[in-house]
């Protein structure tokens, strides 16, 4: 049984390869290299996921301090090498290379050889940092200790090696500063450009939930360790995580604030140890103080889309509300007028018709009796242009005088055969009644909605002229309402003017005023009822009718 404290490697005999921990571990090996049991000592946290990745982190880092040790390490002892070429020489018997390169220990006071030994210094320096740069300096002095001693007398041993330390220092701590200075310089850079890329995300994104989701990916980019950089959002019940979020013992908490008020909570996690993360503390607040700033704005700019929404639907609404009451006020107008010239023209032209039709009656007994038919037929003619003349006359006395419904009891079948007989069937159309056997009794004016009955049914045949055609009817009761529904397989109405053809002087027909299914319309209306009409162009219409049952006592 073996045990170990903190993060080391085991290495055993056999097939037990290197176990790295950071708790106090137990590992039973049983055979060879088999491991029977691995639990930790009871006092000691649990081994998590965490933890090990941050030891993984730890070995991966001291694996690259070592590759830069073993380079400084093998650079130092090819300088050696070059600064002891004279010494090299001597001993290989090469007396003239031996002199002449000991012209190079002494150039005007300067041993340009020792100069090999800034290669080892500034690449530590630039690596490691200024105090490995000084390690390696007094190294760099050892080993020019030994020619020192050989080549210059006393005063100058110890003096031009210290000198050269110190030289070599120097440069070396101007490079790490300098190194220092394009580290934290790269780091502003990121944290400058995380800072643009949220105020760029604030700028394209719809929502605050969209913009949350891209900044748990941009915040990691202000790091110089990226990918050991994952960060959670918690704003207002709601979670976004960077990805491949996993968290860590290395933590920033920030709580994320919007006008005073805790919405949230921002959290950095980094796989690296927590002095890293105590570093970027000032930047954590900076990113939480922008995140919020930028929610905030979001949140302005999303209630003022929605107030702009509502303020356009309602300026709409008030638009058509304003359409409407002119139309009305336009309508009135003209309704006005018709009432006027109604009442002005209509009984005298109802006058000069009744002369015109008794004329032509006297004319049509005495041209019977001589036999001339076509002027019999002429003065037919002439006869049914009076009706369509009184018709109009008619109209428009109705519709600005309507009087008040008398109500009685009656049934709707009755009424509906009523008018079916005052109307002239053509030839080519087909009539189909289909009306309830029962009794279906209603309380209304008799002859005001015998009146609408007859002119649906005209219009109906009227929009089948020229060609054949069916002429439906159909009676029923449903809850406390009957129905009368006339259909026909006619031209249709446009879907545009079916919200129009029950406004007066409104029409489609090349002769009429467009009073008819206005005054049907004010007709059922008063009797307590209503008109519905649906039609699909080139396949006909169909009118319903619906008035209130009589109530039973």
């Amino acid at each position: 049984m073996l045990s170990r404290y903190g993060s080391s490697s085991l290495k055993s005999r056999g097939n037990l390869h290197v176990a790295h921990s950071v708790t106090c571990l137990k590992i039973v090996i049983v055979g060879n290299g088999q491991t029977r049991g691995l639990s930790p000592e009871s006092g000691r946290q649990p081994w998590t996921s965490g933890r090990l990745k941050m030891n993984t982190k730890n070995v991966k880092k001291q694996l690259r301090i070592n590759k830069h040790l073993r380079f400084i390490i093998a650079v130092t002892i090819l300088c050696s090498i070059v600064y002891y070429l004279p010494v090299i020489s001597g001993l290989a018997g090469w007396t003239s290379l031996k002199d002449s390169l000991n012209t190079f220990h002494n150039i005007y006071g300067i041993d340009l050889l020792g100069l090999v030994f800034f290669a080892p210094v500034v690449y530590t320096a630039y690596i490691l940092g200024v105090i490995p740069a000084i390690m390696a300096s007094l190294v760099s002095m050892l080993i020019l200790l030994p020619n020192a001693i050989i080549m210059d007398t006393y005063p100058n041993v110890l003096f031009k090696p210290t000198a050269f330390v110190i030289i070599l220092g120097a440069v070396g701590a101007v490079i790490a500063m300098l190194q220092k200075n394009e580290h934290q310089l790269r780091q502003r850079m990121r944290e400058m450009k995380c800072l643009y890329d949220i105020g760029k995300a604030t700028e394209e994104s719809p929502s605050v939930e969209d913009f949350l989701t891209r900044v748990v990916a941009l915040v990691p980019q202000s790091m110089l360790s990226t990918e050991e950089t994952m960060v959670r959002i918690t704003f207002r019940d709601q979670v976004f995580k960077s990805p491949n979020f996993q968290k860590s013992l290395s933590k920033i908490t920030e709580n994320l604030v919007i006008s005073g008020e805790t919405v949230g909570v921002v959290e950095i996690y980094s796989t690296r140890d927590n002095p890293f993360l105590k570093k970027r503390t000032h930047l954590a607040k900076t990113l939480v103080e922008r995140i919020g700033g930028a929610i905030h704005q979001l949140e302005l700019e999303q209630s003022l889309r929605v107030y702009y929404e509502q303020l356009e639907t309602e300026v709409e609404n008030r638009t058509k509300d304003l359409e409407q009451v002119q139309e009305k006020l336009i309508r009135s107008e003209r309704l006005a007028a018709v009432g006027e010239l109604a009442s002005g023209v209509g009984h005298e032209l109802r006058n000069p018709l009744n002369v015109i039709r008794n004329c032509a009656y006297l004319l049509n007994m005495s041209l019977a009796a001589k036999g001339d038919e076509e002027a019999v037929n002429t003065l037919k003619v002439l006869d049914k242009q009076i009706d369509i003349a009184n018709k109009i006359v008619t109209d428009l006395l109705d519709f600005t005088r309507i009087r008040p419904p008398t109500q009685v009891r009656v049934d709707v079948n009755a009424l509906v055969r009523e008018s079916l007989s005052w109307v002239t069937m053509p030839e080519n159309v087909t009539l189909k009644t289909n009306l309830n056997g029962h009794v279906i009794p209603v309380r209304t004016d008799a002859e005001q909605i015998s009146r609408v009955f007859t002119n649906i049914i005209s219009n109906a045949i009227q929009a089948m002229t020229g060609k054949d055609g069916e002429l439906g009817v159909e009676t029923g009761s449903q809850e406390e309402v009957a129905w009368v529904r006339f259909s026909d397989t006619g031209c249709g109405i446009p879907a545009e003017n079916l919200e129009k053809i029950f406004e007066p002087l409104f029409t489609t027909k090349p002769k009429g005023i467009g009073l008819g299914l206005a005054i049907s319309k004010r007709l059922i209306e008063q009797n307590g009822g209503k008109i519905e009409v649906i039609s699909q162009l080139g396949k006909g219409a169909t009118f319903t009718v619906k008035l209130p049952l009589e109530k039973r006592r």
